[in-house]
């Protein structure tokens, strides 16, 4: 009970402090959700619950990417053991205000389209028919009977479903036949859903469809595939980020903490004095600490589940969260508001712990601590105020530098990584020397870009054309790499000129690859080696650089094998236009525009600001950032505060002194001014080193290669300074109507 009278005694420090923490506790929660909500969503549409085994493209990182021929369907289903196969065509698509949309092509007479319980109207029957999931339904305001466009295809609404799963239910089902066209799958699906005669048929049928086709891989329900290691990705990735909330507002804590032993010096001492033991001491700060902890914990989840709530009906959102508040979600967060508890009153109570009775009574409530060497230097030698006060408490001014640092570092670190991507994918598409990129219109996901050889065609023959390339891009798996980037070129376009073979011959014929420097490293391969994927075995015959790690981690293999590999027989991913007059890239970007409205055509300068995968980057970044802003204006407030709280008898006497209301309000000011400039550049090298060290982690580390501009330093000491204008309003308004007497009076 002593513990929480204590925190009472400062109602506002401990308003903020809990604030801090519950932001932070909301924030893990929250981008957890996101996180878990991508990889659910991506790997519970082909889960095989329904069915005994999933037959998929061998390799291929993400399920949903890979593609085979209906043919090969027709042959499983007449293999001893197998009673039904199932075939799925799934993507992603954008409509009205979600980007990332769900759609999965079944065939109605099909065994896996009864996972999709309908909870109003019919499963679709026929061509131009679709059921929407529930949420999707509610969010965008459908109900049977409306007409839904999907890739400027008109459907009716015949029925509404649910299956428990966030992304399905925000998304949408066609008849096979209308996804096998809208996703320019031509007798193609994503992957194959298969029941068998009896469950002791498993591993038989398993081995005869590997033996018969090497480039499927045959998975049952709750098995590894390829794809786990990216959805571990996608956890990982939103854990990672709400972690450094929670870690500015723990070092907020710290702080808060610290100053309560500060403050409470001399109460401590006549603690020790009447026979309080260390330990004694040591628990009630802990206590202290913990009970915050505790309390913003709690205020953290029910903050985090109503943010949830809310983004689970935004129409952008919803099929990218979990539903509703995770258990293990929960647990997480509240165990780390636990331990911030147990690490930030450590300090603060060993510090309490080690004062001598006698010399705590004697101390005054906000004495100035004894200067270390570095602090009495820097004493002497700057004049500024501001400068001088925030060396009279060197740990606290320490945690807070750190905790505003850590904010301004994330954001660094995150526009840098953003801005090192979007050089890297304009560098990829253009190979250094496309004016015009061309991709698929309204494509929520590059990956998913199709454009058919004879728009290709109609593009070379333009008068502005000076040489165009072909380029099909995709990712698979190989053993020692779990993310494998494979190009596919014709070796006689330009493009190929940007893949410079440093040992070996570029590429001739099929069959043939050639190796980026890195990927040959990693998997301990040379000339004249074969390396297989998806099924195909391909001949080492060049080794080449191009000093990006995206491309050297990779490999280049003939047009024709990557379509084949990838699924996309006569249809390429992106293409590259060099011009007869590169100054009139805008123009005929727009002209060629309208007339291929199935493309998306962009300056080479504009690319990645028209991509919907950076537009939602930007989009989460500018969340993030508003994120931190709020936790370190929390922590920045609670600083500025501590610091008037401290001085209150020292403003009550340069008050009698003669100091105006101004020069206290500018002392005050000036000192969160003065905090911030250090934070800013604390946080530029914290950012730096951040994404130094991202940039150490196996298999990926190398291809998040940073860019960092002035204008991204310029957004972080921005943050920084605009964090310290607001975090001391208050405080500096408080310092200021105080009244001398009560300020000299104020213990």
């Amino acid at each position: 009970m002593l513990s929480l009278k204590n925190l009472w005694r400062r109602k506002l420090r401990t308003i903020l402090t809990t604030l801090g923490i519950a932001v932070g506790v909301a924030a893990v929660v929250v981008l957890s959700a996101f996180g878990n909500g991508m990889a659910e969503g991506f790997g519970t549409n082909s889960a095989s619950s329904d069915a005994d085994l999933l037959v998929s493209q061998k390799d291929a990182i993400m399920i949903m990417i890979g593609t085979i021929d209906e043919q090969v369907g027709i042959e499983i289903r007449q293999m001893r053991g197998v009673a039904e196969v199932a075939g799925t065509a799934v993507g992603m698509v954008q409509v009205a205000d979600s980007p990332y949309f769900l759609v999965a092509g079944e065939e109605p007479r099909g065994f896996a389209i009864k996972r999709y319980k309908i909870i109003a109207g019919r499963q679709i029957l026929n061509k131009r028919e679709v059921m929407l999931g529930r949420q999707s339904a509610e969010n965008m305001k459908k109900t049977l009977g409306d007409k839904f466009r999907i890739n400027d295809m008109s459907y009716r609404v015949v029925g509404i479903y649910e299956t428990g799963q966030s992304i399905e239910d925000n998304g949408a089902v066609i008849h096979l036949e209308d996804a096998q066209r809208t996703f320019d799958k031509r007798r193609q699906v994503s992957y194959f859903k298969l029941k068998l005669d009896s469950p002791a048929m498993r591993e038989p049928v398993r081995e005869a469809i590997q033996t018969r086709w090497e480039n499927l891989g045959v998975t049952r329900s709750g098995e590894a595939n390829a794809q786990d290691q990216m959805l571990d990705m996608y956890r990982a990735m939103g854990w990672v980020l709400g972690l450094f909330a929670i870690l500015v507002g723990g070092l907020g804590m710290m702080n808060a903490m610290l100053m309560s032993v500060f403050e409470r010096t001399r109460e401590i001492g006549v603690l020790r004095a009447l026979g309080w033991r260390r330990r004694r001491v040591v628990r009630m700060i802990l206590g202290e600490s913990l009970a915050q902890s505790l309390i913003g914990g709690i205020l953290g989840l029910l903050l985090g589940a109503a943010l949830i709530g809310l983004a689970g009906q935004s129409t952008a959102l919803a099929g990218l969260v979990t539903q509703g508040l995770q258990p293990d979600m929960a647990l997480q967060a509240f165990v780390i508001a636990l331990i911030l508890g147990m690490v930030g009153g450590g300090y603060p109570a060993w510090r309490a712990a080690r004062l001598a009775p006698l010399e705590a009574m004697r101390a005054e409530s906000g004495a100035a601590v004894r200067l270390g060497p570095i602090a009495r230097l820097i004493n002497r030698v700057v004049r500024i105020n501001a400068v001088r006060n925030l060396l009279r408490r060197p740990a606290r001014t320490l945690m807070s530098v750190l905790g505003l640092g850590l904010g301004v570092g994330f954001v660094i670190a995150l526009s840098g990584i953003v801005e090192g991507s979007k050089a890297l994918i304009t560098n990829l598409l253009s190979a250094g020397q496309a004016d015009i990129i061309v991709e698929q219109a309204n494509v929520s996901d590059a990956a998913f870009s199709s454009i058919d050889e004879r728009t290709v065609s109609q593009l070379r023959l333009d008068p502005a054309v000076k040489s165009l390339s072909s380029l099909v891009f995709g990712t698979t798996t190989v053993p020692g790499l779990p993310f494998f980037i494979v190009y596919g070129l014709d070796p006689r376009e330009e493009y190929a000129k940007h893949y410079a073979v440093q040992e070996g011959r570029p590429l001739q014929r099929p069959g043939e690859m050639i190796l980026g420097r890195m990927a040959a490293n990693s998997l301990d391969k040379g000339i004249g080696d074969d390396l297989r994927l998806s099924g195909t075995s391909f001949e080492i015959v060049g080794i080449y650089e191009t000093g990006a790690a995206f491309e050297d981690a990779g490999a280049v293999i003939p047009l024709r094998e990557a379509q084949r590999i990838f699924g996309k027989q006569r249809q390429v991913s992106f293409v590259g236009i060099v011009l007869h007059d590169s100054s009139q890239a805008d123009v005929v970007a727009r002209r060629l525009e309208a007339r291929y409205p199935d493309v998306m055509v962009s300056p080479t300068a504009d690319l990645t600001e028209r991509m919907q995968d950076f537009a939602t980057t930007t989009a989460m970044m500018n969340g993030l950032i508003g994120m931190m802003v709020l936790v370190g204006g929390i922590v920045m407030m609670n600083v500025m505060m501590m610091s008037v709280f401290e001085r209150t008898q020292e403003i009550g006497v340069l008050r009698a002194l003669g100091w105006g209301r101004r020069r206290i309000l500018a002392t005050v000011i000036g000192e969160a001014l003065a905090l911030c400039a250090v934070s800013s550049v604390a946080g530029a090298g914290i950012g730096v080193a951040l994404n130094w060290l991202i940039g150490l982690a196996p298999a990926y580390g190398d291809m998040l290669v940073p860019q960092y501009t002035l204008a991204t330093f310029i957004l972080g000491a921005g943050m920084a300074f605009g964090l310290g204008i607001v975090g001391s309003l208050v405080p500096a308004l408080r310092a200021v109507r105080l009244s001398p007497l009560e300020a000299l009076r104020y213990e």
